[in-house]
């Protein structure tokens, strides 16, 4: 009887054990870190009821650079209108250094004033000792000073509406926006999701139930022994 009930806790514990390496394992392949270069337009103008669009890219030469979704051929394209914000969105999977330029392509027109800055972006990912994916984003300058976002002010100079006209540059995707009229934007971001205290749980959940089998044995082999006596 007391060989069996030893089977059965060593059955349940080795499952829980196995069990909770596949949930690790599974963790540690799905790895991944978020990072998002927020960007923002600014746009100025005398005369109302200017929107035009104003289209820009970001451009990487390493093949193995993580890109946005909708990118083609290590470039990524989208469109703004008047002052807008946005993020472009990053899901960092190996380690690495990853380096990107983002400028602006707009064609130009008459009576515009185009931004022509081009910023350069670097993404530094590696694996800390506990082997979790970590993240460092450097946003420079052409002058190579950082900077917290990137910034295209453009505007119209001239004294009245222009005739209506098709988009500036309609080849180009519209990415995804987070673009509202105020323009507001947030520092470069960098998070990892993962679940990792849910796995602590479960651990712990599973020590809680060994540790209630192993009582209940200890009590029923008390009582075997005070019946024998």
């Amino acid at each position: 009887m007391k060989i069996l009930d030893l089977k059965k806790v060593t059955i349940i514990l080795v499952t829980m054990l196995l069990f909770l390496s596949m949930q690790i394992s599974a963790f540690a392949s799905d790895n991944c870190t978020v990072v998002k270069i927020p960007v923002r337009q600014i746009f100025d103008s005398e005369v109302e009821g200017i929107a035009d669009e104003f289209s820009y890219i970001m451009t990487t030469d390493q093949s193995d650079a993580p890109m946005p979704a909708g990118s083609c051929n290590m470039q990524y394209s989208w469109t703004m209108e008047k002052n807008a914000a946005t993020e472009i969105i990053l899901n960092v999977k190996t380690a690495g250094q990853y380096h990107y330029n983002i400028y602006q392509t707009t064609e130009k027109k008459d009576d515009y004033k185009y931004d022509q800055n081009r910023y350069y972006v670097t993404v530094e990912a590696y694996y800390n000792e506990s082997n979790q994916l970590k993240v460092v984003t450097i946003v420079a300058n052409e002058k190579g000073e950082k900077i917290e976002a990137i910034s295209f002010k453009n505007s119209y100079i001239g004294e009245e509406k222009p005739n209506p006209t098709q988009p500036s540059n309609p080849s180009q995707p519209s990415g995804p926006s987070n673009s509202d009229e105020s323009g507001k934007i947030n520092s470069v971001k960098t998070g990892d999701d993962s679940p990792v205290m849910g796995y602590f749980l479960l651990l712990f959940g599973s020590l809680i139930c060994l540790s209630v089998l192993i009582h209940k044995k200890q009590k029923r082999n008390k009582g075997e022994s005070q019946d024998e006596a």
